[in-house]
């Protein structure tokens, strides 16, 4: 009996390592891949875009920005000047936006959406370098 309980064991142990070793390999090869940044929405009383200016570097290199909505209202997003943009962002919800970023500078970012009554506060900026 104590061997199959030893073999058990093992294989419990086993298993759990070879889990989280397949899920750091998933997000090393993403991270290859990808070049992911995330930016929280919040209504300007409560904080704005956090955080208001993100780096990323230039290059062909897929950027994937996600935006997550942590308020109670709805949000939007663009860059303009990149021809990026994603629509309603309500509460709670996580949307995701990818880009090449194949120009350097600084470009303002903001919200789309009527938030609140300082909504035109709700900009910040990307510099790609």
């Amino acid at each position: 009996m104590q061997k199959k309980e030893l073999i058990a064991g093992l294989l419990v142990v086993l298993s759990t390592v070879g889990t989280v070793a397949g899920i750091y390999g998933i997000e090393n090869y993403r991270r290859k891949k990808f070049y992911t940044v995330e930016l929280i929405a919040r209504a300007p009383e409560n904080g704005n875009w956090y955080p208001q200016q993100l780096k990323i570097p230039y290059g062909m290199k897929e950027v994937k920005i996600l935006i997550r909505n942590i308020e109670t209202v709805t949000h939007g997003f663009a860059i303009p000047d990149l021809g990026v943009a994603v629509g309603q962002i309500k509460a709670g919800e996580v949307k995701v936006v990818r880009f090449i970023p194949d120009k350097r500078g600084t470009f303002p970012f903001m919200c789309t959406v009527w938030c609140s009554t300082r909504h035109m506060q709700m900009r910040g900026e990307l510099i790609i370098e």
